[in-house]
């Protein structure tokens, strides 16, 4: 067959070809899409303001969760655990920044969801395969990680660059797995009398650049005794599905998970 057999051939095929990458019209594609976009939903976070802002949580997004030390960031992501479980969802933690006993006996009462046995860190083919395990054993739905260093090559030169990579492999596992991730992220050193905002998460700005979600939670001070208290404020850094920035919702510890407390915070 000669050249001008193959393009009459090829343009024939072309012509009537149909699959999962032919083109076809906007209109088409935007009932397609829309369709698409609801059957991704998987559940609400159970904070209402978040839930009329962002409308839930969907598959294939990566979720980051970042704050100063010891201001809420796994609480914040273990109360969404809590309502997921009580939405029937199902959900994998891996807990490297506390032992899994003491994680464990932070819940009261303790939700339904998985683990394994022994964490391996510094290994995402590993993290990889047990998301894939979950994912035929159980059915899932989300994964927590806690937190981002502990998935990165400490030794590499650039750390920005390691992370970059961290980020983009984790997204290519929340669409391929067809699940949400939640990845706990540490920031920079802030004075504190700083609010955090994008531009504080540790070591890269692909931390941001690659994620669908990016929260942020500082706990607040009480103005009686001048200490850290109960009540911490979750902000809104970045959304990719409706581009909200900069919205923040108070919060309150109650009993072992945060509630909203009011509907706005300025």
């Amino acid at each position: 067959m000669n050249d001008t057999n193959k393009i009459i051939e090829t343009e024939k095929k072309l012509a009537t070809y149909s699959g999962e990458d032919e083109v076809i019209t906007s209109q088409e594609n935007y009932i397609l899409l829309k369709n698409r976009f609801k059957n991704n939903f998987i559940c609400s976070s159970g904070i209402p303001t978040l839930d009329e802002l962002i409308v839930g949580f969907y598959r294939g997004e990566l979720n980051i969760i970042g704050g100063p030390s010891k201001h809420g960031k796994t609480l914040f992501a273990q109360t969404e655990t809590c309502h997921f479980a009580e939405q029937k969802t199902h959900s994998l933690w891996f807990t490297y920044e506390v032992p899994s006993l003491q994680f464990l006996e932070q819940f009261n009462p303790l939700p339904g969801f998985f683990m394994p046995k022994t964490l391996r860190a510094n290994s995402l083919d590993w993290i990889q395969q047990r998301i894939w395990e979950a994912k035929l054993k159980y059915g899932l739905d989300f994964v927590f990680i806690d937190h981002l260093h502990y998935l990165c090559d400490m030794n590499k030169s650039s750390m920005s660059l390691e992370i970059g990579k961290v980020m983009r492999f984790l997204k290519k596992i929340a669409i391929r797995f067809n699940i949400s991730i939640f990845l706990i992220a540490h920031l920079t050193k802030l004075k504190l009398e700083e609010e955090p905002d994008s531009d504080s998460f540790r070591d890269s700005s692909f931390v941001v650049q690659e994620c669908d979600n990016a929260f942020l939670i500082w706990r607040l001070k009480d103005k009686k005794t001048g200490f850290f208290g109960n009540e911490a404020v979750l902000k809104i850094s970045a959304n990719r599905r409706f581009g909200i920035m900069g919205k923040k919702i108070r919060l309150k510890k109650i009993g072992k998970i945060l509630g909203e407390v009011t509907k706005d915070y300025d």
